[in-house]
């Protein structure tokens, strides 16, 4: 298989999944919009068309609820044979809702980012004073609406809005939380995907009963913060949030409107985050739960985020990847597990390496740890994750996400943003040479 060859693929899989002004994640079991989804997708959409990847965007914006937040997942097209379907959400009449049907949660904000990488390679990619404007408000909401202790770190408040929606991080967090009064609901998750890779029936009460609480509380953000028995403050998304800010002030300048407010927020992250996340004992950062007041004790590949933040410093970066990146036990490969790199390290609890974020490899945290570990400097351990991002997919094809013991795909089929992001890498300096080392692997046997 050539990169053309790939190219070729990964585009045919956004066609499949493209519903005229959104792209839905996969054919079957992901019917709908969904927020960081889309804007990983339009990033690989511009490597091809460009003026359908300004659609995407523009799908997505218009979703924004009045009070800024937007939404983790928007039903252009109403219900299908996803739960939850539109009404569950129960935003219809809500004064701070948007105009189009929608859930009630959010995603992490990588949209600023996406636009202006897009910018970066295609100087005609142009954003307007009202988008921007739309940005400004939806990273507003989260340093405000969605602060509970003054340090402007958003709270999540459904392990949904993490983007990591199963993994072990919300453990114990949910295991504090008993469902009561469930309300009627069907899932339909495991329809297409076999259950033993998805999450387990009693997580899958908790989730629902979180929302359950949100409808009562009309989604109304300082009722949220006061009473949803989940919030926690999560790694992968402040420092997504924080790239964001970064790439929003950017944007900010090439437009000519103002950055105080913007750099308000880059300076109090920057104040606050290590003090935060980072365990010194450990060497790795740690998400934090708000009602527990203390650091939720899991091993997760999020811990590599705050390097695509620039929010490590450099002994920090240098310990992750010494102690954690490198070490066969957590992250490296070993006898057991030939891949890089897993949702959760190899020797946590919670590890299950077929099971919805317990261990699976994920191309979108590879892509996003790669060029986090590249502004560090770490180029070798970057051209690792990426060879074995493009390896799994020449063998096993875009899939959702992948057993790091043999490469095997897991989830859905024809997943897009594991074909955007295939688009994305190929387009990085050398990437035919990580493809070609790829494709070596592949024919030796090795994988």
């Amino acid at each position: 298989m050539t990169s053309t060859d790939l190219r070729a693929r990964a585009q045919a899989v956004l066609r499949l999944n493209d519903m005229g002004e959104f792209t839905k994640p996969a054919p079957r079991q992901y019917p709908h919009q969904w927020n960081w989804d889309s804007a990983l997708i339009a990033l690989g959409l511009a490597h091809f068309d460009l003026p359908r990847a300004r659609i995407e965007i523009q799908s997505l914006l218009r979703a924004q609820w009045r009070d800024g937040m937007m939404p983790h997942i928007i039903y252009p097209a109403g219900a299908a044979d996803y739960f939850p379907p539109p009404e569950f959400w129960q935003t219809e009449n809500l004064p701070h809702a948007g105009k189009f049907p929608s859930s009630a949660l959010t995603q992490p904000p990588i949209l600023a980012t996406i636009i202006r990488a897009i910018r970066t390679t295609h100087h005609e990619f142009q954003i307007s004073h009202p988008e921007f404007s739309k940005l400004l408000a939806w990273h507003r909401w989260l340093h405000t609406a969605r602060d509970a202790d003054g340090t402007g770190l958003p709270c999540l408040i459904h392990p949904w809005e993490s983007g990591m929606d199963n993994s072990p991080l919300w453990a114990d967090a949910l295991d504090r939380i008993t469902p009561r009064d469930m309300p009627p609901y069907k899932r339909c998750d495991t329809i297409h995907v076999a259950p033993d890779e998805r999450p387990l029936v009693l997580d899958y009460e908790r989730f629902v009963h979180l929302i359950d609480l949100g409808r009562r509380l009309r989604w109304e953000p300082r009722a949220l913060l006061a009473q949803m028995p989940f919030l926690v403050q999560d790694v992968l998304f402040c420092s997504v949030l924080h790239r964001a800010d970064e790439d929003l002030r950017a944007l900010a300048i090439e437009l000519g409107e103002p950055t105080r407010e913007i750099d308000a927020w880059l300076a109090r992250t920057r104040t606050g985050f290590n003090a935060r996340f980072w365990d010194e004992a450990r060497g790795l950062y740690l998400d934090y739960d708000v009602r527990a007041q203390s650091p939720i004790r899991v091993n997760a590949n999020a811990t590599f985020a705050p390097l695509w933040a620039g929010l490590a410093t450099s002994a920090q970066a240098a310990r992750l990847v010494a102690e954690h990146f490198e070490n066969p036990r957590a992250y490296a490969p070993d006898a057991d597990s030939k891949f890089r790199l897993p949702s959760v390290a190899k020797n946590e609890r919670g590890y299950s390496p077929r099971r919805y974020w317990c261990g699976p490899i994920w191309i979108q945290m590879n892509w996003l740890i790669a060029q986090g570990l590249r502004r560090y400097g770490f180029d070798a351990q970057a051209d690792a994750i990426v060879r074995d991002a493009l390896a799994l997919v020449v063998q096993s094809g875009f899939r959702e996400y992948y057993d790091p013991r043999d490469g095997s795909g897991c989830g859905a089929t024809d997943f897009s943003w594991s074909a955007a992001l295939t688009l994305d890498m190929l387009s990085q300096d050398f990437a035919p040479a990580r493809l070609e080392s790829a494709i070596i692997r592949h024919n030796q046997g090795r994988l």
